[in-house]
């Protein structure tokens, strides 16, 4: 297969393999409903003729499409009918706060796809096959000028926008990066290539869409392989499509790896691999997992690089490393922070060239912003945590605390957990279930903090009221946005 854009690798499975099924659709009934590659492409062009309609061609800053997405079939449609189009896709997690998916939409524009509008994608989908294919889609290509039928007038893949998607925020706020077809498709090869996967085999994605994560190691690499795709949100949609689906490949975070291992869902029984990213993945989870036959892959990344910098493969995985460089990027370490080069970096923020001009040089250079090591042995690369999060004692002992808190939401219990050295003092903040009192886990608490010598005298408190998504203190991946915490909770605090 000769492509260089994703869309191309769905023109390809929809060419070569025309009756194989691409999407498992999450219907009522009793058995899955099997979408082939050429069913799908009957309803990614019957959207995107829809979609063409409600551009203003007088104005084409509005070539760009946002909706909100929520993981289901008809957000899969949609981002495969961006592709068809050539325009850029913004998709906008669900469960955001109103008031900051209404500042996302002021600042994106575009047209917006409402949920009339999945309705009638989805009722397509759920269409007997016969209705599903009765339009040709050997050209699925529908442009977005009227009155072309090519997109050969159309800027390279490599110098536009096709996909805004947002930073998670966890130390400032929010920003849109500006994704190409081109970085989309070349960070997307390089994770095949790192860990393969096959066309027999069927994929559950689980996180957001509207992320990197499921975008690039989901989406991107189901177009490429040509695998079975099955969507869903969170750990509840996960038990509700095992019901009936018995996924080969799942991308996680570690705190629904750990809660998979304790509650033992049914239908994992086939499960081969498990990616888990955002944080590491506790060591004794690890070897839970590698024990039942499922290899953990780790990797590292962010939103600004496409996301995937680095990942494990099945042949060198490893507890607490990501992995070596996957192909294409370019390395270098300055005081610690990790710089990266390559064909898979964003263009830029959306309307903050400032912001852009201060992570990226202007011969390509990305400061990452994170913390990283070498491993002795393995040559991969251990994170240590964000620069901005190091504490710095008054003894000059620096803590990277991401590793302490990591080890505290190990607890039962204890949801998220943030150190700081507020008040002359280094405080453990605690975010507890609605069931746990800080007396209950205390005693647990002080055995972590007495293997740090510099933590001993550390002052544990719990927030009240709880950190949530809806206050903006959480990301849409449920980990801390400490920068908001600061803010808000903190007002004194030096430099909030």
């Amino acid at each position: 297969m000769s492509t260089k854009t994703l869309f191309e690798a769905f023109q390809h499975q929809v060419e070569s393999r025309p009756d194989a099924t691409a999407l498992l659709l999450d219907s009522q009934s009793n058995v899955p409903t099997r979408c082939s590659w050429k069913e799908l492409a009957a309803v990614v062009k019957l959207a995107a003729a829809s979609i063409v309609h409600q551009f203003d061609h007088d104005k084409p800053e509005q070539n760009c499409i946002t909706h909100l997405s929520s993981n289901c079939d008809a957000d899969v449609v949609i981002a495969l009918a961006a592709l068809a189009l050539g325009v850029a896709e913004a998709p906008l997690d669900e469960r955001l706060a109103k008031t900051e998916i209404q500042r996302r939409r002021n600042m994106i524009g575009g047209v917006w796809l409402d949920d009339e509008f999945k309705s009638e994608i989805t009722s397509a989908l759920l269409k007997p096959a016969d209705q599903r294919t009765n339009i040709d889609t050997h050209d699925l290509v529908v442009s977005s000028q009227s009155g072309e039928s090519s997109r050969k007038d159309r800027p390279s893949p490599e110098n536009t926008a096709s996909l805004i998607l947002w930073t998670s925020g966890t130390t400032s706020e929010p920003r849109a990066v500006l994704l190409s077809a081109a970085g989309q498709f070349a960070n997307a090869t390089a994770k095949l290539n790192a860990v393969p996967q096959f066309e027999s085999e069927i994929r559950l994605t689980v996180l957001p869409l509207s992320h990197a994560y499921a975008r690039t190691c989901d989406f991107g690499t189901w177009l490429l392989s040509g695998c079975t795709l099955a969507v869903c949100l969170g750990y509840q949609g996960m038990l509700r499509r095992l019901e009936r689906v018995k996924p080969n490949l799942i991308n996680a975070v570690p705190s629904m790896a750990s809660r998979m291992l304790r509650e033992k869902p049914r239908n994992l029984n086939r499960l081969r691999l498990l990616g888990c990213g955002g944080a590491p993945l506790d060591s004794s989870d690890f070897e839970r997992w590698d024990s039942q036959g499922v290899t953990v892959i780790q990797g590292y990344g962010l939103t600004e690089a496409g996301p995937v910098i680095c990942s494990a493969t099945p042949s060198n995985a490893a507890p607490n490393l990501v992995g070596n460089p996957v192909d294409g990027w370019e390395t270098k370490l300055e005081d610690g922070q990790l710089h990266v080069r390559g064909s898979h970096t964003m263009l830029g923020y959306l309307k903050q060239a400032d912001a852009t001009a201060q992570r990226m040089t202007t011969d390509g250079w990305l400061a990452t912003g994170d913390l990283v090591e070498l491993d002795g042995t393995t040559g991969q690369f251990r994170i240590l945590g964000r620069m901005d999060d190091v504490i710095i004692l008054p003894s000059g002992q620096k803590i990277h605390p991401s590793a302490i808190e990591r080890e505290m939401e190990l607890i039962h219990g204890i949801q998220h957990a943030m150190l700081t050295y507020h008040q002359d003092t280094l405080q453990l903040w605690l975010n507890l279930s609605d069931e746990t009192g800080l007396e209950t886990v205390e005693n647990e608490v002080r055995k972590v903090l007495a293997n740090q010598p510099y933590a001993i005298r550390c002052k544990i408190q719990s927030f009240h009221p709880n950190l949530s998504m809806e206050s903006g203190e959480l990301t849409p991946k449920g980990t801390i946005r400490r920068g908001r915490i600061m803010q808000k909770r903190f007002p004194d605090h030096a430099g909030s």
